[in-house]
């Protein structure tokens, strides 16, 4: 359920909607001269996402670098196509990048860790997961749900200054919880101090964002 869940449905997902919504407002914000998105991108993402987790249900999770790899190089490509190096103009525009910039380091670990098991040998636990769950997809959750919030509300498209430092401490948090499968003899105390800060950045978050909503 767990590889269905995260391979089947929230991956193929979150790639469509970075896909269709990173460049659009990459081009509004004029940080990219053309909204370049290519459907063959799509299919190789959301493909490959579907092919790893039959691989996973099928308990062959050393060969699922075959698709790992090609995902990795297609999110890379992408994140430096669609302008991480010109987003840190926008504070709004720049979390939709760097959450985007975990999935391509994910998915690369991801690959190494199915080649060191092609090998024989086990690296980095969880680590792939939690990069691509808590990196990728909370980042980009945070960094759309606050363009979206400002945008509808009539708000400058600007992120302010609580609201980058609740997404730094969010890149924090995804960073430690990596940590925690690496250097396993920290392990709880890094587990805890990465549930600290994800919890800290989300309550920091609602604070400032369901005024929002409630006026």
């Amino acid at each position: 359920m767990e590889n269905a869940g995260l391979w089947g449905f929230l991956m193929p997902l979150f790639v469509t909607m970075s896909h269709r919504m990173i460049p659009l407002f990459s081009g509004e914000a004029a940080l990219a001269r053309t909204i370049w998105r290519p459907s063959w991108v799509l299919a190789v993402l959301a493909g490959g996402s579907l092919v790893h987790g039959l691989l996973a249900f099928l308990q062959l999770p050393q060969w699922t670098w075959l698709v790992d790899a090609p995902m990795a190089a297609v999110a890379t490509m992408l994140a430096w196509r669609w302008g991480l190096a010109l987003s840190r103009a926008n504070r709004l525009i720049a979390m939709m990048h760097l959450g985007y910039a975990w999935l391509a380091l994910a998915l690369l670990l991801h690959a190494l860790q199915s080649l060191a098991l092609l090998a024989g040998a086990h690296h980095f636990g969880l680590a792939p997961t939690h990069a691509l769950a808590v990196g990728f997809l909370s980042s980009l959750t945070l960094a759309m749900v606050s363009r979206v919030s400002c945008g509808q509300s009539g708000r400058p498209l600007r992120g302010d200054r609580l609201t980058w430092a609740v997404f730094v401490v969010l890149q924090f948090a995804a960073s430690v919880r990596v940590a925690a499968d690496v250097l396993t003899g920290a392990y709880s105390m890094l587990l805890a101090a990465a549930a600290a800060l994800w919890l800290a950045s989300f309550m920091a978050w609602a604070w400032r964002y369901m005024p929002f909503y409630w006026r």
